[in-house]
């Protein structure tokens, strides 16, 4: 009998569970029960393991994904495997900034135009759910496009928020400074995820212009936790001077969580400024303390990809 027959359904999802928080590693032996349970009979555990992959890009998980993403019963389990497509674009995309030999490369181009190729379907198939359809969009927005763009900006313009906030969201990942007038309007949005996908925004496109909004929604009373959360993240990744003396003062605020985001956020403001401003000593790298006018500042660099907290992330 296979081990996931004798698994109950708790066993399962925190076996899943571990795989996903990099806790256990997706090897050979992993990877053939995470197989298995993409079939389960249960959509919440055939959910969890769409999400043991969501940081793999491996071509052998390609044909399984589509498959989920088209035929799974669940619209939970489908959304999150279109979702997890779109980070094949996201490492093709980083092999062709790294100007790898295309022997080098992981991905053949005929299997990141496969995928390409269907998420743009799903985004444009009028048939299928709201979700589908913006979760396709997220998914590309990674990918410089003139078409990707075309997409974005007809779902900002759809009345439903659920396509406005997909489209604020893809703006930010895009990485393109063409929206900052929308993701500006937008952080004053009276929807809670337009808005936060806004702040979220700001923060990626580096808009220093936002900085001011960033500081009133940290500080301001009656700001959702999550939303307060987003904006300090945010501060930090936009790089303005203004922003790091409130960080600073974040950083002892008595909420645990506050404390954790000011002091990532302080990191993610460290970087942001040494790429403009500093050069790195090569003998120093690995400890960089750096002098402001508000004193030294410690920081370490961080993966951008463990602070992805909001729509795109497994939904």
């Amino acid at each position: 009998m296979n081990r996931n027959h004798r698994m109950s359904k708790k066993d399962k999802l925190n076996w899943l569970a571990d795989i996903a928080d990099g806790l256990r590693p997706l090897d050979a032996r992993a990877s053939k029960l995470v197989l298995r349970l993409l079939d389960d009979p249960d959509a919440q555990v055939r959910a969890e393991a769409v999400s043991c992959l969501w940081h793999t890009a491996d071509p052998m998980w390609i044909e399984e994904l589509l498959t989920k993403s088209q035929l799974d019963p669940d619209l939970d389990v489908r959304t999150r495997a279109i979702s997890t497509l779109g980070h094949y674009i996201v490492d093709a995309e980083i092999e062709l900034f790294n100007d790898m030999d295309s022997e080098e490369r992981a991905l053949s181009e005929a299997d990141i135009q496969r995928v390409i190729d269907f998420l743009f379907e799903t985004a444009q198939n009028t048939h299928l759910s709201v979700d589908e359809r913006r979760y396709s969009i997220e998914a590309l927005a990674f990918l410089d496009d003139p078409e990707v763009d075309v997409l974005i900006e007809w779902a900002y313009v759809q009345n439903d928020p659920r396509y406005r906030a997909s489209a604020i969201f893809a703006m930010g990942r895009s990485g393109n400074p063409r929206w900052t007038d929308q993701v500006l309007m937008e952080m004053h949005s009276a929807n809670r995820e337009v808005q936060y996908e806004a702040v979220r925004s700001a923060g990626e496109l580096g808009l220093q212009e936002a900085t001011e909004d960033l500081i009133r929604l940290v500080r301001g009373r009656g700001v959702e936790k999550a939303l307060r959360l987003r904006a300090i993240y945010s501060l930090g990744e936009a790089g303005d001077d203004r922003a790091y003396p409130v960080l600073e003062e974040l950083c002892h605020a008595r909420d645990r969580e506050v404390r954790e985001a000011a002091r990532e956020a302080a990191e993610e403001w460290l970087m942001s400024s040494m790429a403009d401003r500093f050069e790195l000593d090569d003998d120093d790298e690995n400890s960089l303390w750096v002098e402001t006018e508000n004193g030294p500042v410690s920081g370490y660099p961080t993966n951008i990809w463990d602070n992805v907290l909001g729509t795109f992330s497994l939904n």
